[in-house]
């Protein structure tokens, strides 16, 4: 364990302090911004109103059941695991500077694991993408770019973004298991008895 938590910080600290700033800072603090659900909502409604058409009540049912599913498995791990974020994790050796973390938005210390950002851009990436397949691509893309932004941005651990994606993943996956198919069974279902012979 203590050597996978090593190269766990010794991977954020590559990423949070090598790549280029000069012109990754804007994007990465748009990146984040899509696992925020202020920005995330209205483009969630624009991607249905494009390609949900007469699904669009059960795609929004859906969407909604996979983020608040992903909402109360990750903060309930959150409170579980109580991670320590990355500025609290090297605090002494920020002190001493033996480490700089690039930081952009706010400093935040507790409940590392997992990435908030990163379930919420993978539940939203992973439901969409099964909804509609050709955005398959586009959709993981960002949300893949989210969650290597709260890296650079110094929130997060990788584990943190892996367990968010994980959980993103599972989340949609729970929401089509058992809920989806309820849809299914309703618009398979006369809406009355047919005609009388």
């Amino acid at each position: 364990m203590n050597s996978l938590i090593h190269a766990d910080q010794s991977l954020f600290l590559w990423v949070n302090n090598t790549l280029d700033r000069s012109w990754l800072d804007p994007v990465m603090e748009a990146a984040t911004a899509l696992g925020n659900g202020f920005y995330l909502f209205p483009i969630g409604l624009a991607l249905m109103a494009l390609f949900a058409r007469k699904n669009f009540r059960r795609d929004f049912v859906l969407w909604a059941s996979t983020s608040f599913a992903s909402f109360i498995i990750g903060t309930t791990l959150k409170h579980l695991v109580h991670r320590d974020r990355p500025l609290a994790a090297f605090h002494s050796a920020i002190v001493s500077h033996a480490v700089t973390i690039h930081v952009l938005g706010p400093s935040l210390y507790a409940n590392s694991f997992p990435s908030g950002h990163t379930f919420t851009a993978f539940s939203t990436a992973s439901l969409f993408s099964g909804l509609y397949p050709p955005l398959a691509i586009p959709l993981f893309a960002l949300a893949t770019l989210t969650g290597l932004s709260r890296i650079y941005v110094g929130a997060h651990f990788p584990l943190d973004v892996l367990g968010g994606a994980a959980i993103g993943l599972l989340s949609t996956f729970l929401v089509m298991r058992w809920i989806a198919p309820r849809w299914v069974r309703a618009d398979a279902t006369p809406d009355g008895p047919g005609p009388t012979p």
